[in-house]
């Protein structure tokens, strides 16, 4: 019954479907007579007379075609200026015999990196040349040797591509003419980019090895050459002039005198330029001239762009070897000379030259420092810096011409026997310094101007017993009382005239207002570690208690 009920279904949807097809085929044969028939579509192919073969993008360039080679070496060693060479005649012979060539130029780059082209004078000039229309084709050894920067390498090739400039490179076989080409450019780039990171890391890691273990790299260094592989050895024609600037610096000479005594002499300066104040600062500041050498003063930050950055041991660690040469001055003469230096630097703090640290007060008992005052025509005063908090002492000052002048005259008072006396101290240090003492006093009897390289060899402290009695503490043992005249009574340390004066009144409230800000911090700082301290014994309770 179920087969016969299915059986009966299926004739009637193919009767249905016939009686369709019958009434669409009529309405068709009645719309016949108004139907009009479009015409069939034709296609025209529009092209030059001269077309472009697709499928021979050698059709794109002229019959005769400008090309160009380009060759560049990384070093100006002499086995790669040797390599450069080869790569030009080959280049030169290759355009030479092949048919429907002529040589546009050959452009060399030596010595010169290929992270970056803008330092790579002939690759500039030919890209210059190919936007003026005088290059069809660039031939080049490898994608390594055009460029190995990716970023770079694909934009040049574009951009030469838009000119309808092409470029072959050897090694790969690969012809930016063809459109497939980019892709693989830009991977091989990627590839050479890599290569180059590798190699500038594996240099710098052998560096940095030779380095560690005491081989410093060498430096054109003025005052010392090189012979095969002996570096740093003195050199007798320019040293003496290294030893006559740290020689007069430490005697007191400021760096420009000494730079305009020397050019005005005509003495050779470094890499034959002028004697200047950055010349003779520099040559103060290298450590060459002691016989150390300090490594990795400075860094490249990265292989692509080149770019140096002094070295402050963040990232990357310095390396000072001692003892790496012989040195042209001596250790003391050099430190000396970075001490006198440093006194006469504004950078941080006021200029403390002469006198530096050896003046203290004598109502704290801490060093004194350097201040010019503006009101004044004196050159300095010294006093106790209202910083420190303390009111007592920040209103004195002292002018700096009565330590100048209780110095010589306590210098010329020094007996020569009783110097004598000292030098058989068991003390040697105190006998050496009696010694330089004698020695200084023949040969310079009366003090001109007072100078550091004096106060070093010579003054230990400077203080007072009374703000009217200077005492000088010698090296040698001795020690002189000198009474100060001060010729004004404003001068005087202490007094109602310099109490009154504006410039006291503003230092004692600085001080005053220092000191209650350091009681402050001192207070919160006292809270905060009697609550730390409180927290502890807290928890320490909960676990005896656990």
């Amino acid at each position: 019954m179920e087969r016969n009920a299915f059986m009966a279904d299926a004739d009637a949807t193919t009767a249905a479907r016939a009686a369709d097809v019958t009434v669409r085929q009529r309405e068709q044969a009645a719309g016949a007579s108004v139907v009009t028939r479009r015409p069939r579509k034709s296609v025209k192919v529009l092209k030059k007379e001269k077309a472009v073969d697709v499928e021979n993008p050698a059709s794109l360039l002229p019959e005769t075609k400008r090309v160009a080679a380009y060759c560049r070496v990384s070093t100006d060693k002499e086995e790669q200026e040797s390599s450069l060479q080869t790569q030009m005649e080959s280049f030169r012979t290759l355009i030479a015999e092949h048919p429907g060539w002529e040589l546009a130029d050959v452009y060399a780059d030596e010595g010169i990196s290929g992270t970056q082209v803008r330092h790579r004078d002939s690759f500039m000039r030919m890209i210059a040349d190919c936007k003026a229309g005088k290059v069809d084709y660039i031939l080049t050894k490898s994608i390594s040797r055009f460029a190995r920067n990716t970023v770079e390498c694909l934009t040049y090739v574009r951009e030469l591509r838009a000119m309808g400039v092409y470029v072959y490179f050897e090694k790969e076989r690969l012809d930016t003419i063809n459109d497939a080409s980019e892709m693989v450019l830009s991977i091989l780039a990627s590839i050479a980019q890599e290569e180059s990171r590798s190699i500038s890391e594996n240099i710098k890691w052998n560096q940095r090895k030779r380095y560690q273990d005491g081989i410093a790299k060498w430096a054109a260094t003025f005052g010392f050459k090189k012979e095969g592989d002996e570096e740093y050895l003195i050199d007798e024609e320019t040293a003496p002039t290294v030893r006559r600037i740290f020689d007069e610096y430490i005697h007191g000479k400021k760096a420009k005198e000494i730079a305009a005594e020397l050019e005005a002499e005509g003495v050779p300066a470094p890499k034959g330029g002028h004697w200047q104040y950055s010349t003779v600062d520099f040559l103060l500041t290298n450590e060459k001239y002691c016989g150390d050498a300090q490594c990795q003063k400075s860094y490249v930050e990265n292989h692509l762009t080149h770019k140096r950055r002094r070295n402050d041991q963040t990232l990357i660690p310095g390396y000072y070897i001692h003892r790496h040469h012989e040195g042209i001055v001596s250790r003391e003469d050099f430190e000396l000379a970075q001490t006198v230096r440093n006194l006469r630097s504004r950078k941080g703090k006021r200029i403390q030259y002469p006198y530096g640290d050896k003046i203290t007060c004598p109502v704290c008992g801490r060093k004194m420092e350097r201040i010019v005052l503006e009101r004044t025509t004196s050159p300095a005063v010294w006093r106790c810096p209202p910083e420190r908090g303390i009111v007592a002492c920040a209103g004195h000052y002292v002018d700096e011409k009565y330590f100048d002048e209780s110095l010589r005259t306590a210098y010329r008072e020094l007996p020569m026997d009783e110097l004598e006396k000292q030098t058989r101290r068991r003390d040697e240090k105190v006998a050496l310094a009696a010694q330089e003492a004698m020695r200084m006093k023949r040969e310079m009897p009366e003090l001109g101007g007072i100078e550091y390289f004096f106060l070093h060899s010579m003054v230990r402290e400077i203080s007072f017993k009374k703000w009217d009695t200077m005492v000088i503490s010698w090296k040698c043992g001795l020690k002189s009382t000198v009474h100060v005249d001060y010729t004004k009574v404003c001068d005087f340390p202490d007094s109602e005239a310099q109490r009154n004066t504006n410039i006291s009144k503003r230092w004692v409230a600085e001080a005053a207002r220092a000191a209650e800000r350091m009681e402050a911090e001192a207070t919160e700082s006292s809270e905060a570690r009697d609550e730390t301290e409180s927290e502890i014994g807290t928890e320490d309770s909960v676990v005896n208690a656990d």
